[in-house]
């Protein structure tokens, strides 16, 4: 039996708040794909957008790499960043938050 990769579930809180992102489950290789496109539509609205980390179990370096790219729109805020998130940041020399 393999294994199959979980994919994320990107939620968005639709009328009070359409720039928010809430992914949950793992964000890995397998799920970048989708996790771009979730933050390319999260792009497309003008101002401040939000992103909540608090329900993401796993990442990789293919989602920070992502994150990281998207910080560079200068207009995101981050919430719910886990202890092992925070430790892989720290361990690849990211020393800047992921907001802007």
């Amino acid at each position: 039996m393999t294994d199959v990769p979980s994919s994320p579930q990107t939620h968005r809180i639709e009328g009070q708040n359409a720039r928010h992102l809430a992914p949950t489950g793992d964000i890995t290789i397998f799920e970048a794909g989708e996790f771009k496109e979730s933050l390319i539509k999260l792009f497309a609205n003008d101002g401040l957008v939000s992103l909540d980390l608090s329900g993401v179990a796993r990442v990789d370096t293919a989602a920070i790499q992502l994150m990281l790219a998207a910080r560079k729109q200068g207009r995101m805020f981050v919430t719910g960043i886990s202890d092992d998130l925070q430790t892989k940041l720290n361990q690849l020399g990211v020393t800047d938050p992921l907001s802007e």
